[in-house]
């Protein structure tokens, strides 16, 4: 990953992923200054020194994404509807269960922010160990509800602050974001949210640590016109280092998902909605 072109002026990354995978490009916008080193600042250090120069954008990003799981799972349900009614056990669907959480199967984003990175003595490249804090643009022109895609361009807009710092031993992958979704499709209701995330790997802990080696998320979601709540999720995460190959780990998160029903209108609000929604993500990271 972090292959380095045009002396630095263009840097291409990618990540893999069961749930988001992407293809990305940074463009460094101050070639006259250095990007800022931040391997021996804390975390504390970190979210201030990107904050107090927040104002002062230094990259733009491109990216495209993907969400492979929830795609297989709009397959899935296209080509065997009747096995994926048959997946409902009482009032919970497998299927719904391993895709929920991902409203769009793709989409394109743009950023523009301040951005440091951490460089590891063993590294040649960069690869993902970069925090940023600024603005996201990210267009799709689908919306997913129950595993069914519908035309939708929408826009989502964000002020985020993110990062991931991978060393020999451990990982540590942190997201906090506010920020909005419009839709052109009159049944998707426009939505303001905020959300967190931060996730924690310990190679040399064991398997059993569940404060080294967990991750936990959360959104809450509200309608743009009513600032009712419509939507909400939290995730936690357990995660398991496999020790037969080095920086690899397996995960299984196990999540709620709130829905109140006014995420929708029209013909999407009359069909049957799931109010209380548990989530199972199985992951692999390599």
């Amino acid at each position: 990953m972090g292959v380095l072109h045009a002396e630095n002026l263009i840097e291409y990354d990618y990540e893999l992923d069961a749930y988001y995978s992407n293809v990305s490009a940074f463009i460094d916008l101050d070639r006259d200054s250095e990007i800022v080193d931040g391997s021996n600042k804390s975390e504390s250090e970190i979210y201030r020194g990107l904050f107090l120069n927040s104002l002062h954008p230094n990259v733009f990003l491109i990216e495209a994404a993907i969400h492979p799981m929830p795609l297989l799972g709009l397959a899935f349900r296209r080509s065997n509807e009747n096995l994926y009614q048959q997946a409902n056990v009482q009032d919970f669907n497998i299927v719904k269960a391993v895709t929920a959480g991902f409203e769009e199967p793709y989409s394109f984003s743009a950023f523009i922010g301040r951005m440091l990175v951490f460089h590891n003595k063993n590294q040649e490249h960069i690869g993902k160990n970069r925090a940023y804090i600024g603005y996201l643009l990210s267009y799709g022109n689908y919306s997913i509800k129950d595993n069914k895609a519908y035309s939708d361009d929408w826009i989502e807009y964000e002020f985020k602050l993110k990062g991931t710092r991978e060393k020999e031993e451990k990982d540590l992958d942190w997201s906090f974001r506010v920020g909005g979704r419009t839709h052109t499709n009159p049944d998707f209701v426009n939505s303001v949210y905020f959300g967190a995330r931060r996730k924690s790997i310990d190679y040399h802990k064991s398997v059993y640590s569940f404060l080294y080696n967990s991750a936990f998320s959360t959104t809450f979601e509200f309608s743009a016109s009513s600032f009712k709540l419509i939507g909400s999720e939290v995730l936690v995460e357990k995660i398991f280092p496999l020790k037969w190959s080095e920086k690899m780990s397996f995960g299984m998160a196990i999540g709620y998902l709130y829905n109140s029903g006014e995420k929708y209108r029209g013909a999407l609000q009359e069909e049957a909605i799931d109010r209380n929604q548990l989530i199972l993500r199985p992951n692999l990271k390599f």
